[in-house]
């Protein structure tokens, strides 16, 4: 009998320190899942600050710029640039091929073709008005700051024509002065940080005698 009774203390000593193995790891995963969230939660707000960033140091070099349609064309671009093509690691290790992001932003694929750019989607409706982006502008988060400090985010901002012109033409300006869509062009910024955060900012600007104003501002999702 006193083994009998033994036995059975061993058995719920093992069920005890199983259920407090449980419970351990449960808590040991809510606390990794919570430090994640926080930590991609802080990333994309990195990331959305530093597309915003991005937008207002262009600005000055639109407004400079003799020859509006050298940019929509992809020939001139921002002094804020650290190449136009190339591949580019990311925060988290990923890899950015800057040619194929622009790609995406134009059709939503790699491999754009004219037909693709020009064709009527939900997210482009403008069919043949379609912005064809170009980058502009391009660099790491710390360059924009004296320091050097900023959060480790990699930034490209791209500039397409108004898609509100009927020209059919969106490497070129509406030269018509009275056109609503003369000088006005789209400036399209994303914020890539770790955790994978991904963060896209588009913003209208006009320009007028050398000074740019920002008509709207929206987040893309």
């Amino acid at each position: 009998m006193w083994r009998d009774d033994r036995g059975m203390a061993l058995v719920l000593v093992l069920l005890c320190a199983m259920l407090f193995l449980a419970l351990g790891g449960a808590l040991v995963a809510v606390v990794s899942s919570e430090a994640t969230i926080s930590a991609t939660f802080r990333e994309s707000a990195a990331a959305s600050s530093g597309a915003e960033a991005a937008i207002v140091r262009v600005l000055p070099d639109l407004a400079a710029t003799p020859d509006l349609n050298a940019i929509l064309q992809g020939t001139a671009a921002s002094s804020f640039s650290d190449g136009a093509a190339g591949v580019r690691r990311l925060p988290d290790g990923a890899e950015l091929d800057l040619a194929t992001a622009t790609d995406i932003e134009r059709c939503g694929q790699p491999g754009c073709t004219a037909a693709q750019m020009d064709a009527v989607t939900a997210d482009r409706p403008w069919g043949v008005n379609n912005a064809r982006w170009q980058i502009y502008g391009s660099g790491w988060l710390r360059d924009l700051t004296p320091a050097g400090d900023a959060p480790h985010v990699y930034v490209v901002v791209w500039i397409g024509d108004d898609p509100l012109e009927t020209d059919a033409d969106p490497l070129t300006d509406d030269g018509d002065v009275n056109a609503p869509g003369h000088d006005v062009v789209l400036l399209r910024a994303a914020g890539f940080a770790a955790y994978s955060a991904h963060r896209r900012i588009e913003v209208v600007a006009h320009r007028d005698g050398g000074i740019v104003r920002v008509i709207s501002w929206r987040e893309i999702r």
